[in-house]
């Protein structure tokens, strides 16, 4: 698999830098032409997981992504999915995933992955700034436990956060990360344009009607679109058909439609 190079705003410790939603969406989206043709909407599990080197902001390290064994946190639960980077073990980040079974269906572990991938391209970098730093001048020579940076995904629901403000059990830092990471995943799996170009294309098989108007997002000029249905069901059955196309599930894509401003709350299937 050829390398994955990106590059975004960053601060001289290689930390994301004040990124917004629509420069996250333009690096998925390069991600994205590195890995499949412009003709494809859903892209496979597996060309995900044989991603084995990434080329961050020229932070140069291989990415090793595990998909054979069950994943657990430190307290023992099982879990999704992890990235973590071990000092120990330079120059190199893990992305784990839990196999597919019971607990998780090929459709989770394929955003799981995207998820851990975001973790990967936004925060690794900075965690091998961090660790690769030796003792300072005065620091003491004896040995030390060096810290291994870790971010867990937890279940489902982790992968649908949306921009609000971080509880008090969630650091700001970390609070941020798990949106840029759910925001490239997004981007990633169903992009902006492809996920308005199909539902425009489907709309009408499912008794859905679009409206257009003025853009009321600034990052985002020009003419914006959205959907509506008399009745739900309609709907629900063109999110079915979307989740289809772009290999995802139906809340996944109710998730992009909303955060794409396509369908409204209040018109999302429950």
């Amino acid at each position: 698999m050829p390398v994955l190079t990106l590059d975004y705003r960053h601060c001289d410790r290689k930390r994301p830098k004040f990124i917004k939603h629509v420069e996250i969406e333009a690096i998925a989206a390069l991600a994205r032409q590195q890995l499949v043709g412009s003709g494809v909407d859903a892209i496979a599990f597996d060309t995900l997981r044989q991603i084995d080197r990434l080329k961050i902001n020229g932070i140069d390290f291989a990415l090793e992504v595990s998909t054979d064994c069950e994943v657990h946190d430190e307290d023992g639960n099982h879990v999704f999915g992890i990235c973590e980077y071990d000092p120990y073990a330079p120059d190199t980040a893990m992305v784990c995933v839990s196999p597919v079974g019971e607990k998780l269906s090929e459709l989770l572990a394929l955003s799981t992955l995207a998820h851990e991938l975001g973790h990967a391209v936004f925060d690794a970098p900075g965690w091998i700034m961090d660790g690769g730093k030796g003792p300072g001048l005065f620091d003491a020579l004896e040995p030390v436990v060096q810290r291994a940076y870790r971010t867990t995904t937890p279940d489902s629901e982790h992968l649908a956060k949306v921009p609000t403000a971080p509880s008090a059990a969630m650091a700001t830092e970390v609070h941020f990360a798990e949106l840029r990471a759910n925001e490239f995943m997004g981007s990633l799996l169903v992009p902006r344009k492809l996920l308005s170009t199909a539902a425009e294309e489907l709309a009408s098989e499912y008794n859905v009607s679009i409206h257009r108007g003025p853009s009321l997002d600034p990052e985002i000029p020009g003419t914006s679109m959205q959907l509506a249905a008399s009745d739900a069901a309609d709907m629900e059955l063109l999110q079915r058909a979307l989740a289809l196309r772009f290999g995802v599930n139906p809340r996944f894509v109710q998730v992009r439609l909303q955060r794409y401003g396509l369908i409204r709350p209040e018109n999302a299937v429950r």
